[in-house]
């Protein structure tokens, strides 16, 4: 079976700031606080045939992924992945992002537990605030995020519905 190849890109700030653009606006967060996290990192793309990655990590491994290229090795995971781009472009954040973006971002709900714990089975909730959101972050009392939501406005209620959450590598992806 022919190994994919993988190709690691190492981006910019700015460039990572331009591809987060639409999450942003969406969450309202920060732009200059992000911008000035992420330039403490080191910022990778993995592009790959079906879909890419965005990663960040403390460590410069640009050296590393040239040597072992050129011996015909192509990793798929370089540090911390945030982002995930779809083949059509879509970008999708990801888990480890959410706890990046819960400190910077204004679209935030936080739960208690007895929610939480229903959400984090995948399961819509309901609650009697209005909440002129399309889409949130989810904390809990602690401030701890717990997953990224779409928000639909009923009568006498709001339905949260989880997109992504910390369950999500128990039933479906781990």
């Amino acid at each position: 079976m022919p190994s994919q190849k993988m190709l690691v890109k190492t981006l910019k700030t700015r460039e990572l700031m331009k591809i987060l653009e639409k999450i942003i606006i969406e969450f309202e967060c920060s732009y200059d606080e992000l911008y000035e996290y992420f330039s403490k990192y080191h910022i990778y793309e993995i592009i790959g045939e079906k879909f890419s990655q965005i990663s960040i990590s403390t460590s410069d491994f640009s050296n590393i992924i040239d040597i072992i290229s050129k011996i015909g090795l192509h990793p798929y995971m370089v540090g911390t992945p945030i982002l995930r781009i779809t083949e059509s472009k879509k970008i999708f954040p990801l888990l480890p992002l959410g706890n990046i973006l819960s400190k910077y971002c204004k679209k935030i709900i936080r739960l208690n537990e007895n929610l939480i714990n229903k959400l984090i089975y995948g399961k819509t909730i309901e609650i009697n605030e209005k909440i002129n959101f399309n889409r949130v972050i989810i904390l809990n009392n602690y401030g701890e995020f717990i997953a990224y939501a779409k928000i639909t406005r009923e009568k006498n209620s709001t339905l949260i519905i989880p997109e992504l959450d910390i369950g999500w590598y128990l039933r479906k992806g781990g």
